[in-house]
């Protein structure tokens, strides 16, 4: 029921319309206490604020806001597709996603999804996981012991646990140079973590590169340059189906195939999508990207 007068609340201010807490409370048949705690709630977690237009009523101050930070009721039905996979993959991250037993016992129990060989690693330190969850929302800066006990981040500031290509992350920056200080790190290589007292502004540049990186080899605060490839007639097919990068883009399409751009931050990304066409797909531009692929192909 909570949870039900919560998104009602989300879907009342998103539409940009007044909450009058006496009032709202008595149409949903609910205390004006908890319309209150409610509020409070949604601010804290989505960051947002609301300005008083009389006595015990309320608006968003950042209208727009809202609507970047939350899920359209269309695309609910993209999350229970998402909540599907997951549960057939790793039904204990649900459970960290707050989603609600009987909710995850319908899920589990429909088996809609079926995945043979799991990309999803197993999940070793869970233990961090309701940490993590506090300090990020909170935005509380860390100490974190990684791989080995040489191997220290004294200052880490965690924005998102990110999934991706089969593993579980937690992104964030650092205070060393290597990547201008954007780490990915794995899960399960953390070996301990102290939180801080003291917290951290969110950086704006940061948290745009959180939700737009394309793969793991993307680079921080590095101008993207363009590759232009071909790829033979014979797999076009699975380009037409799928973005294998995010920017990708078909400029052509002729009887030998496709001439695809893409736009990278790293050598990296380009060739690791190359490798795994090759001798299908080849590096127009840059000409030394190309290069380095033969190379690698004469090697196998």
């Amino acid at each position: 029921m909570k949870t039900k007068r919560i998104l009602e609340l989300l879907e009342d201010l998103k539409n940009n319309k007044e909450i009058c807490v006496k009032s709202w409370a008595a149409a949903k048949g609910i205390s004006e206490r908890s319309v209150q705690r409610y509020l409070k709630e949604i601010t804290e977690f989505y960051e947002i604020e609301l300005y008083k237009t009389k006595q015990g009523c309320y608006k968003l101050l950042q209208f727009d806001e809202i609507k970047r930070k939350t899920i359209d009721k269309d695309e609910l039905k993209d999350f229970e597709k998402f909540a599907h996979i997951v549960a057939a993959m790793s039904p204990e991250f649900l459970k960290f996603l707050g989603v609600e037993e009987k909710i995850l016992k319908r899920i589990v129990d429909e088996k809609v999804y079926f995945v043979k060989e799991s990309p999803v690693e197993e999940l070793k330190n869970s233990k961090f996981l309701k940490l993590l969850k506090r300090v990020i929302k909170y935005r509380k800066v860390l100490q974190i012991r990684y791989e080995s006990d040489k191997e220290y981040f004294f200052e880490f500031k965690p924005y998102k646990i990110v999934f991706s290509e089969g593993n579980w992350y937690l992104v964030g920056m650092s205070s060393d140079n290597i990547n201008n200080g954007f780490k990915f790190l794995r899960l399960n290589f953390i070996k301990d973590i102290k939180e801080l007292s003291r917290s951290f502004k969110k950086d704006k540049e940061v948290e745009e590169f959180v939700y737009n990186f394309q793969s793991l080899f993307s680079r921080f605060k590095v101008k993207p340059f363009e590759v232009i490839v071909s790829v033979d007639k014979e797999i076009g097919r699975f380009f037409k189906a799928k973005k294998f990068l995010k920017t990708q883009t078909i400029l052509n399409e002729n009887e030998n195939g496709l001439i695809i751009r893409y736009y990278v931050t790293s050598d990296e990304e380009i060739l690791m999508l190359a490798k795994k066409w090759a001798p299908h797909m080849k590096i127009i531009s840059p000409e030394y990207l190309q290069e380095t692929l033969k190379n690698f192909i004469k090697k196998i």
